[in-house]
């Protein structure tokens, strides 16, 4: 188990290595990381006989429909209520992860400066 717990350490390591290496800014490092152990989650592994450890604790076979490519842009929808009728209808934003509090995305909005959660 020590072992497992190593490459796993090795493996969230090496990530942000890389993340550090490309264009991704320091302010983004934390969920680059955060998506990282989140994608390690949900792939296989020897130490639950090929499960997932996702699958080996709820006892359901993870879904990948939902996975994006982190920090690529995106644009998030505005509600008819939050705009006037000739308004944009979506902010330009980047991608950064998936939510742990609702089936949603966690996106950096650039026009605002803020982390949002968004369904879309």
């Amino acid at each position: 188990m020590e072992y497992q717990k190593e490459r796993t350490e090795q493996s969230w390591r090496w990530q942000d290595r890389c993340c550090r290496r490309n264009t991704c800014q320091k302010l983004f490092w934390a969920e680059a990381v955060y998506t990282a152990v989140y994608l390690l989650n949900r792939c296989p592994t020897k130490a639950v006989q090929n499960m997932t450890p996702i699958e080996a604790w709820s006892g359901k076979k993870p879904s990948a429909k939902h996975l994006r490519v982190f920090g690529s842009i995106c644009y998030v929808h505005i509600p008819t209520e939050k705009r006037h009728k000739l308004e944009e209808k979506t902010e330009k934003g980047i991608f950064l992860g998936y939510s742990t509090q609702s089936k949603g995305y966690r996106i950096y909005n650039l026009k605002t400066k803020k982390l949002i959660i968004s369904r879309c």
